[in-house]
């Protein structure tokens, strides 16, 4: 125990200054981290949910006419609607019985490990440029990256050109790519479910369809697109691309539901 003698002596008024000082200077970092936090909540509240961008594009075969054009020039990440171009250009090439079936599972399925064969086989970023010059399209470019098909860049616009390309071919090998599409499965190669878009909107009429999805790499797209009505009267391309972190359940409804709007104004 400390002798009187020993024990400090509290001087009044002497230590309050100090005490002050270090109570500012530790309450005044805690003071601007709960303003700012404050502020960081309410401009996230006000801050816009992220973009999701889209494009529709429909053509009325019967009339001639294109019917429906939003944003059809606007480029997307093609993903596996890319299978399209793999199988035109395959056909094109005269495609052997045994290609003609890993075409049917390509497209039915949406096999990508028949699609990355295709691709390496046929030359590539080579097959996307021969596709261009077939089908005259206008906004379409290869991957930069010649191993990732699924980043090949394209249009709605585009894509309604392959499919009037297709549908150009002599029957035979018209039928090469649209008997898969026809009986595209529910259940993907990978597991996704395939019905979203068209086949889920238009139900009650004949369809055939190559769908796309993807996420990563700044981005989730979702796409539907094919040929509608009694005759393939309609090409429907449904092109989507949400901000990355997106679910891809999210984008696909969102897909559906556009679809679902336009069964209504189209003819069967």
């Amino acid at each position: 125990m400390f002798d009187q003698k020993t024990r400090p002596i509290a001087v009044p008024g002497t230590n309050r200054r100090p005490r002050l000082r270090v109570t500012i200077l530790i309450a005044f970092p805690v003071i601007a981290a709960i303003i700012g936090y404050v502020i960081f909540e309410s401009v996230a509240e006000s801050r816009p949910a992220p973009e999701r961008r889209g494009a529709t594009v429909v053509f009325d075969r019967t009339s001639g006419e294109q019917v429906i054009h939003d944003h059809g020039a606007e480029k997307f990440r093609t993903a596996s609607v890319v299978k399209l171009f793999i199988a035109l250009d395959a056909v094109t090439r005269k495609a052997s019985k045994t290609d003609e079936a890993h075409l049917h599972r390509m497209l039915a399925k949406s096999d990508d490990a028949v699609a990355n064969t295709l691709w390496t086989r046929n030359g590539g970023p080579a097959i996307v440029t021969r596709t261009v010059a077939a089908a005259g399209l206008k906004n379409t470019t290869p991957p930069a990256d010649a191993g990732r098909w699924g980043d090949t860049l394209s249009t709605a616009d585009d894509i309604a050109a392959v499919y009037r390309r297709v549908l150009k071919l002599p029957k035979a090998k018209r039928d090469v790519i649209l008997g898969p599409l026809r009986q595209a499965s529910r259940t993907a190669a990978d597991g996704f479910d395939q019905y979203f878009g068209i086949p889920s909107a238009f139900g009650d009429r004949p369809w055939a369809v190559k769908q796309g999805w993807a996420a990563g790499r700044g981005s989730v797209d979702a796409h539907t697109t094919g040929l509608v009505g009694e005759g393939d009267r309609y090409i429907v391309v449904i092109l989507s691309g949400s901000a990355e972190g997106t679910g891809l359940g999210e984008a696909t409804a969102a897909v559906t539901s556009v679809a679902r709007s336009l069964a209504p104004r189209l003819g069967k």
